[in-house]
């Protein structure tokens, strides 16, 4: 497999997050802009960076290689340009580009499940799996293969219904959220929590609190999500009411069962220190994005006045000169004090290492 493919699959995911968040810095004066922002960042941005997780993890867990590079190559070069011209034809307002990029989407998860089904069908290498962290983790292994199971269905499903409703809306349902829900929950929190559940426990060495509550996560997926894509598709709010409430119950769920395994202690503890250390970055953060609220405000401000003074050549442009207000600078300086407090912290109180004394090696 090439050195660069994953790292480039990354960088890709990661730029078009960007764009789709400064696309939608800007939706509050250009509304029509809002439709190219969840497709960029699913298409651009989560299913690269599955892909990429994919390519690097699965023949580890499989004891397979990858039979050919070039397949792998087209489905992560059809996902970014598919993204891409999705995104440029919402931009531009040309259905036809939102039906070809939708195209090249789905062709790119055509590929990624073919590639899938390639690797399994080679036979084992002679070469050592991870090992498992304890006896009883084989049957976490087995929920987790379910959970990627399933997001390559959900992948495939999502993508079609892009195709599909390129073409035709239905004039019955909501099929955007079926789309937006398709994506995110069926395939991108499915896919994460296969991948949790494989690699989780080995990596920190601790166990899972209840194999039966990862099981009842996986339940509780398996049946409430389908109830809910099909109340969005025929527009009916009570079976809505009825699936959201367990869609709910298993997120929660997926996250209580992720605490022991991350941090070792009780969720009680889980839950009160991890309020109370994303507090000074939850308000830091929310600074910067009030400092930047306040660029995009000032103008569109200025591009309104301009309309309404009759001018013929208003424009909603970003002002780099207009960009160091005193809210964003100070929001800034305290992104770089918050993250220097580790740094402090470990100058203040240094860790002592352990010396071990060697005595001298006595001569024969």
């Amino acid at each position: 497999m090439g050195r660069y493919l994953v790292p480039m699959a990354m960088v890709a995911a990661m730029v078009a997050f960007a764009v789709a968040a400064l696309t939608a810095g800007v939706t509050p004066y250009q509304p029509q802009l809002w439709a190219s922002v969840v497709p960029l960042a699913v298409l651009g941005g989560v299913i690269p960076m599955i892909f990429a997780v994919n390519i690097r993890v699965v023949p580890v867990f499989s004891r397979r290689s990858w039979p050919d590079e070039g397949w792998l190559r087209a489905q992560v070069a059809l996902a970014i340009a598919g993204a891409w011209t999705v995104y440029a034809g919402y931009v531009a307002g040309w259905e036809a580009l939102v039906l070809a990029g939708s195209v090249l989407a789905l062709a790119g998860g055509i590929v990624f499940m073919a590639n899938l089904a390639r690797l399994f069908r080679r036979e084992p290498e002679p070469r050592p799996v991870p090992p498992l962290p304890y006896p009883e983790h084989a049957a976490v292994d087995a929920v987790a293969t379910r959970f990627m199971r399933l997001a390559g269905i959900y992948l495939l499903v999502g993508l079609t219904v892009g195709v599909v409703t390129a073409v035709w809306r239905p004039g019955v349902g909501r099929w955007d959220l079926v789309w937006a829900h398709t994506m995110l929950i069926g395939l991108m929190l499915s896919m994460v929590a296969g991948v949790c559940y494989h690699v989780l426990a080995r990596w920190t060495g601790r166990r899972w609190r209840s194999i039966a509550a990862i099981r009842l996560h996986f339940a509780l997926v398996a049946l409430g999500l389908p109830v809910m894509l099909v109340a969005l598709a025929v527009d009916q709010t009570a079976l809505f009411a009825v699936a959201g409430p367990v869609e709910a119950a298993a997120i929660g769920l997926f996250l209580v069962n992720l605490a022991p395994a991350l941090v070792g202690v009780r969720l009680p503890v889980f839950v009160a220190a991890t309020a109370l250390g994303i507090v000074p970055a939850t308000f830091v953060f929310a600074s910067v994005g009030a400092g930047l609220d306040s660029i995009v405000h000032a103008q569109g401000a200025a591009y309104h006045a301009c309309l309404a003074a009759g001018g013929a050549d208003c424009r909603l442009d970003f002002d780099p000169s207009a960009a160091l207000t005193p809210q964003l600078i100070g929001a800034l300086v305290a992104l770089g004090l918050l993250a220097l407090v580790p740094v402090a912290v470990k100058k203040a109180f240094p860790r002592k290492e352990a010396h071990v004394a060697c005595k001298p090696r006595e001569p024969a």
